[in-house]
């Protein structure tokens, strides 16, 4: 329940490197590189004291975040804590250099999830404006990636004079990547499954099919799933510290649509439930038209969504 409310103290551990390069390597098949750094005997004390001592229990456990505090942000911090001034990096230039200049969270985060298309959806549907935010280029190192690329350009005093910081990159494992079904993600990827119901929803939207009992269970599914949706996301608004502040995906995944979903069954609709439908149309409408220019970056597979629920919204208006 706490890691749900956002509530994520980690504990660190110690285990042997073997333990955690198995995992790494054979279990999650991620690429092992290491970097050995360049410290004198007495900086290799200073750093190993400062380890001990943070993992006494009483330093052991931390409040994790996702993009300011997480395991990338505490390698980095620890080394910063002990050497200070000693260490000089270049950020700016490594930032410049992997073309990610003026990036945003959402913007660093999206190249790590191309082949997870439902887990950047989620992720994107979850996490509010915040993601948007631009971050300095010192920031950047949340991201495993740039606290490598960062240590390959930073310097260190050592012997009285300024040395590169790493001396040696190895691969200790190299993950070759085969084909992982490349044709089964496109079939079941979100853009492909939104637009299936988008032309359902034209097809059901003619006059011939628009009463049947099919049309209005369409309906009652697709309004009350995106209703479900819109009510946990003002519970992550509100009610959590997860970054789900100011999201705009509550536009397309109304709230009240859960309520409403219940009176499609209904032969005759009120006035205000057919405004609602009305003015619900015309919002979303109006959102396909200035998606480019919203100030949160909305999943462009919602895209068909929202021309389904602008199209099935209307056709609750004009039929009933």
């Amino acid at each position: 329940m706490k890691f749900a409310n956002g509530e994520n103290d980690y504990w660190l551990s110690i285990v042997p490197f073997q333990q955690e390069y198995y995992i790494w390597a054979v279990r999650e098949k991620r690429n092992v590189i290491q970097q050995t750094l360049n410290l004198t005997l007495k900086q290799r004390n200073d750093l190993y004291r400062f380890l001990e001592n943070n993992a006494l229990p009483q330093n052991s456990v931390y409040r994790y975040d996702y993009f300011y505090d997480n395991c990338s942000n505490r390698i980095d911090n620890a080394l910063k804590k002990v050497f200070g001034d000693s260490m000089k990096f270049y950020s700016e230039k490594v930032v410049k250099e992997h073309g990610q200049s003026g990036a945003s969270i959402r913007q660093l985060t999206h190249q790590y999830l191309k082949q997870s298309k439902w887990g950047e959806l989620g992720i994107e549907t979850c996490l509010g404006i915040e993601m948007d935010r631009k971050i300095t280029p010192e920031q950047f190192k949340f991201l495993p990636d740039f606290l490598m690329w960062n240590y390959d350009k930073a310097v260190i005093i050592s012997k009285e004079k300024f040395s590169p910081l790493v001396v040696e990159k190895t691969f200790l494992f190299r993950y070759s990547e085969k084909s992982d079904n490349e044709s089964q993600l496109i079939s079941f990827s979100p853009m492909v499954c939104f637009s299936l119901i988008l032309i359902l929803s034209i097809v059901l939207s003619f006059p011939f099919a628009s009463q049947p009992f099919f049309a209005r269970f369409f309906d009652f599914i697709l309004f009350f799933s995106c209703g479900v949706i819109g009510l946990l996301l003002l519970y992550l608004w509100f009610f959590t510290t997860h970054y789900s502040q100011f999201n705009l995906n509550l536009i397309w995944a109304s709230p009240l649509s859960f309520f409403l979903s219940f009176t499609i069954f209904s032969r005759k609709h009120n006035n205000p439930i057919s405004r609602y439908y009305f003015y619900y149309s015309l919002l979303l409408m109006l959102t396909v038209l200035v998606w480019a220019l919203l100030p949160q970056h909305l999943n462009v597979a919602y895209l068909p969504l929202c021309l389904a629920l602008a199209l099935r919204s209307y056709s609750n208006y004009y039929f009933k």
